[in-house]
């Protein structure tokens, strides 16, 4: 089977955008990466936060740009799918950081990037300005770059950062968004919402594919009422790692109060079965 050239992958990625609504795992390495590919999707992206926790660091930006597209990168390389990735804030307060972190993710071998609007440094929301800035020059770097179908994913975290009411971080969101797909953003993400009558509000009000995501610990509604709300794009974020953390946390709380190894019995992905399937991502 040929392998599709990049610019083939950043296309067939970008056309998900423009109908329906799919769901984006995220992946924090090689093997979970590879465990997505095999479950049968066929798009994937990584989880900042995953990353950052797999190479022992915290979250937000401390991983740094060189190693945040060095795992990407490696990720994107061995699975045949298309890898988007999460490049928090782009490595940068300009709009010229946001441009060449764009760059380095295309010659890493993806095809699409989350770009946020809060500042890692202050965990307060970028000037408006600044913020469209900085997502126009990302958008404007892929072409340059040679990759026309990027899809830079545009978040943007007024809910997160909770920077006034409800309905005020609503009002922002919607703001933000529609200006950030009016710079040519792919599509708009906004996080925190999960209940259906936010999220209904929000894909009727932004002008363009809308990606919410499933947390951990929430009851986000299903694909299909998600669908039905307008929704484009569920990414997964680092909710997938934090399950897989959660279960190796239960289980070693059950070994120093019972000594029971049951937990290999009844869960797992067989030894030979894992080598097997690295051979072929190797």
């Amino acid at each position: 089977m040929t392998t599709p050239s990049l610019a083939e992958k950043a296309a067939r990625f970008a056309k998900l955008h423009d109908e329906g609504c799919f769901i984006l795992p995220n992946a924090w390495d090689v093997p979970s990466a590879a465990l997505i590919v095999e479950a049968g999707f066929d798009v994937l992206a990584t989880t900042s936060a995953g990353v950052a926790f797999a190479q022992g660091l915290p979250d937000g930006e401390t991983i740094g740009r060189d190693r945040m597209l060095a795992v990407a990168g490696d990720i994107a390389r061995r699975v045949p799918v298309p890898v988007s990735a999460d490049l928090e804030a782009g490595y940068g307060a300009t709009p010229a950081d946001v441009a060449e972190t764009v760059r380095r993710a295309i010659a890493a071998g993806l095809i699409g990037c989350n770009i946020e609007d809060s500042d890692p440094a202050t965990h307060k929301l970028f000037d408006f300005e600044q913020s469209v800035a900085r997502i126009k020059a990302g958008v404007d770097a892929a072409p340059a770059a040679g990759l026309a179908d990027f899809v830079l994913n545009a978040r943007t975290d007024p809910f997160l950062v909770a920077m006034g009411s409800p309905a005020q971080n609503l009002a922002e969101a919607v703001r933000r968004a529609n200006a950030f797909l009016a710079a040519g953003a792919r599509s708009a993400f906004v996080p925190g919402p999960v209940d259906g009558a936010t999220i209904g509000t929000l894909a009727k009000a932004i002008k363009g594919p809308l990606n919410v995501m499933a947390v951990a610990r929430s009851h986000v509604p299903p694909l299909a009422e998600l669908r039905a709300l307008g929704v484009r794009r569920v990414s997964l974020g680092g909710s997938l790692m934090s399950a897989t953390y959660g279960f190796a946390q239960r289980t070693l709380k059950v070994l120093t109060e019972t000594g029971a190894f049951d937990y290999a019995a009844s869960s797992g992905v067989n030894h030979g079965n894992l080598t097997a399937m690295m051979r072929k991502y190797a």
